[in-house]
């Protein structure tokens, strides 16, 4: 009898604007614990707020549930907007009493916001940006950020794709997990961000899991050791 397993057809999953809010719909309202900022928040503040001034206003550019953001508004002046109206409930849940909120808003309401921040956050989202909606979404980044302001992504540093990809048996297609589309290194998210028009003033590579000394230490001698940091970390201003 042959036993052989049969390749089962299946194609690459091609992620439309309704099916990218779905599948954030579903984290919004069941995995909040798995959102990048419940667990890295307070040290991507502790790495990147020497960047910018003490004074200077702030905007996390898709908020998710609101974790980074409970901790920007400790010290600084902030708005939340994200693309799922569960995430902005949740944030409003979570930070709509402290005082230096100023305030939360969807993405799809660019226009009617005429604000404008110092520094932007774009934590873990350049990854997810759909291609059609990359120039709507440099074009909403520009319009948030003062001129010769300052944006700070963080992504994930030379990912291996293929290690997280996972397969539907229901609709037959592979898709990574996460929903990440495009991969990073220090070179490509520079010529990324170029092109909506900011420049970079370092880019660097971190271990958003390194909290004790020890472990910072060695999260910053691995490039010098030929070896690999998860994280990258852009810190580029608005060109203009």
């Amino acid at each position: 009898m042959n036993t052989a397993v049969q390749s089962l057809p299946h194609a690459d999953l091609t992620w439309t604007p309704g099916l990218v809010q779905e599948f954030w719909q579903h984290y919004a309202k069941n995995r909040q614990e798995d959102y990048f900022t419940n667990q890295f928040g307070a040290r991507i503040i502790e790495v990147t707020r020497k960047y910018y001034e003490p004074s200077a206003t702030v905007c996390d550019y898709g908020c998710g549930a609101g974790f980074l953001l409970s901790h920007i508004l400790k010290s600084h002046r902030a708005s939340g907007c994200d693309f799922t109206p569960q995430n902005i409930e949740a944030t409003r849940n979570r930070v709509g009493k402290m005082p230096n909120l100023m305030e939360l808003f969807s993405v799809f309401d660019a226009a009617q916001t005429n604000r404008q921040f110092d520094v932007i956050y774009v934590v873990e989202t350049i990854e997810h940006v759909l291609e059609n909606d990359l120039d709507s979404f440099f074009q909403t980044l520009s319009k948030f950020l003062k001129p010769n302001g300052v944006v700070i992504a963080t992504t994930p540093n030379e990912e291996d794709m293929q290690a997280s990809t996972v397969y539907c048996p229901c609709c037959k297609h592979s898709f990574h997990r996460w929903q990440h589309l495009r991969q990073f290194d220090a070179e490509k998210v520079t010529a990324f961000m170029s092109k909506g028009g900011f420049t970079a003033q370092k880019v660097f590579t971190t271990d958003f899991a390194a909290k004790t000394y020890k472990a910072q230490l060695k999260a910053a001698l691995r490039p010098m050791l030929g070896r690999k940091n998860p994280h990258l970390v852009y810190i580029g201003r608005k060109i203009g």
